[in-house]
Order: structure tokens, then sequence, then C-alpha cells
């Protein structure tokens, strides 16, 4: 199966069982063309598969949130960093695969994901602590999440 979505937007690539195991699965995800799943592509199915699920719910029921008018892309990334913004928080999908962290943010003319990768092992290691940013409707994330779900495994037993 090749890549659920579009690279430079958001795509995720389900790949092969990690040696054997059914709990475990090399999956890569990517956003604006980058490969926010650089260092370690072996998902938990288990955490995956509901970080999912909450992620589309999460975007199903999203309010406005104010962000103080039009902060820079970083001051916004910093803040949210700094309050631990749970409502903006999308694509943490297993703590250990995923080597950024992602904020999604919506208002009436816009819809967009910042990230910046935290993990020092990723290469270019330029990259770290950069706020990097991709224009995405929210229906497009909700539909690349939900034929993920529909596409991965659930016999994790």
């Amino acid at each position: 199966m090749g890549p659920i979505g579009e690279r430079t937007k958001l795509a995720i690539d389900i790949g092969a069982p990690w040696e054997g195991s059914k709990q475990n699965q090399h999956i890569k995800v990517w956003l604006g063309g980058k490969d926010i799943t650089s260092v370690d592509d072996v998902a938990y199915l288990p955490t995956f598969y509901n970080n999912l699920k909450n992620d589309i719910e999460k975007l199903k029921n999203y309010a406005h949130v104010s962000t103080d008018g039009d902060p820079s892309d970083e001051a916004l990334f910093a803040h949210f960093e700094m309050t631990d913004a749970a409502q903006h928080r999308i694509l943490s999908l297993d703590l250990t695969t995923m080597s950024a962290r992602c904020y999604y943010v919506y208002s009436p003319d816009r819809s967009y994901i910042i990230f910046s990768y935290w993990d020092e092992r990723h290469e270019p290691r330029s990259e770290v602590g950069d706020v990097f940013r991709v224009d995405i409707e929210r229906e497009e994330i909700i539909n690349t999440l939900q034929e993920t779900l529909q596409n991965i495994s659930t016999k994790w037993y």
C-alpha cells in the first residue's frame, strides 16, 4: 500500500510489521514534505490506533480558540509548548515514534499545522528547534487519519 494522503501536506505510509510483531509496525508520517518519524518509525499499534481516534474526534469537535491576534508561528508554537495546549496538539500518535511536536491552528479564515523537531537525533540537525508550517484544511487531516485508521491492523493479541 502506498502513502495515505499527500506528502506535501499530510501523508501516512503503513509499512510492514516490525520483526513479525502483531503490536508493532513501521509507520512513516509526512508533514509538509518532511518525515516527522525520522528517528524511529516503529509504532505501537494499540497506542497509535487510539491516538488516531482521539485526533479525529478532537478535529471533528474543534472550536475556534483565540491565539491572541496574529503571532508568528514561532511565538505561537512557544506559547503552545509553555501552556501544554492539549486542544491544539495533534499527531502525537506514539511518543517514541514521533520526532516532532505538532499543533493544529484553526480560525474562520485559516487552518494549518505548526511543528518542530524535538529529537536531537533528527537529520539534518539544523532543523531541530525550527518551526515549520503546513497550510491544510481540517477535512483533509480528518480524511487522512480516518483512512489510516481503516487500514492499520487491529489484531494485536
